[in-house]
């Protein structure tokens, strides 16, 4: 089998594998008996199309041009800017557990978890951020004294009440969490604007309704953003695809 038809073939039975899980998984209740007297309703067809292309997110689709670890053309990135319905579909089936033992992995990824935790943020998000803003190196300093993991800038810690050593690795992430927080709240939670304000500031983000044209501004969101949309595939498919090959 070619390696085209096979992708294709994969896709074909992820999302059937994603449906079952979808129809049958969803909403279930520890009380529910584990023989249903009925069956839910089956998902309606834009909820299928969702399911469709996170398939083809995980496996690629049958054309060049695309791989299946590569994050060119069409793909998560974009979809986390311009189809949210689907994006957070896919947020819906990430495991915890899956997510805590891929954050685990990185540097400084339990002090991440945490704090992403107190400040109600997704921590893979905040592992994106700390990624291309330092590259998890608590002594990086900027041309314009950002400083640490998340690049905090002391005067904007010191606005966020947030006082202390911004080269301590756990001062740091509290800083540049809280602003990331912050940002979300003030910009309804879209997550480019928020970027875009952490990079720019949110008075340039107000200002031109949406992502400002600064190349910089530009390139950092997307930056964040591939990672981010990285983290999420790996820890999806580490475990949903594991599990959908338990239907073969």
């Amino acid at each position: 089998m070619t390696g085209l038809r096979r992708r294709a073939v994969t896709r074909r039975v992820l999302v059937a594998g994603i449906v079952i899980f979808v129809f049958f998984g969803l909403g279930t209740d520890a009380t529910v008996p584990s023989v249903p007297t009925s069956l839910p309703d089956p998902p309606d067809l834009e909820h299928i199309a969702h399911l469709e292309e996170i398939a083809d997110w995980l496996v690629g689709p049958a054309a060049e041009g695309r791989r299946l670890d590569g994050m060119v053309s069409k793909d998560l990135t974009d979809v986390i800017r311009e189809s949210p319905a689907s994006f957070d579909l896919f947020q819906a089936h990430l495991d915890a557990t899956a997510q805590r033992n891929f954050l685990h992995g990185l540097p400084y990824g339990d002090e991440i978890e945490a704090v992403a935790s107190r400040h109600s943020l997704d921590g893979l998000l905040l592992a994106a951020l700390v990624e291309a803003e330092s590259s998890f190196s608590p002594n990086a300093v900027s041309p314009v004294g950002a400083v640490g993991l998340t690049q905090m800038l002391p005067s904007t810690a010191r606005w966020l009440g947030e006082g202390g050593d911004l080269t301590d690795p756990d001062c740091n992430l509290e800083a540049g969490a809280a602003y990331l927080s912050k940002l979300l709240e003030q910009f309804n939670g879209d997550i480019p604007k928020a970027l875009a304000a952490y990079n720019a500031g949110p008075a340039a983000v107000s200002h031109y309704d949406g992502v400002p044209p600064f190349r910089e501004t530009r390139a950092y969101v997307r930056k964040v953003l591939r990672i981010y949309a990285r983290h999420n595939r790996e820890v999806w498919r580490d475990t949903t695809q594991a599990e959908l090959l338990e239907f073969d």
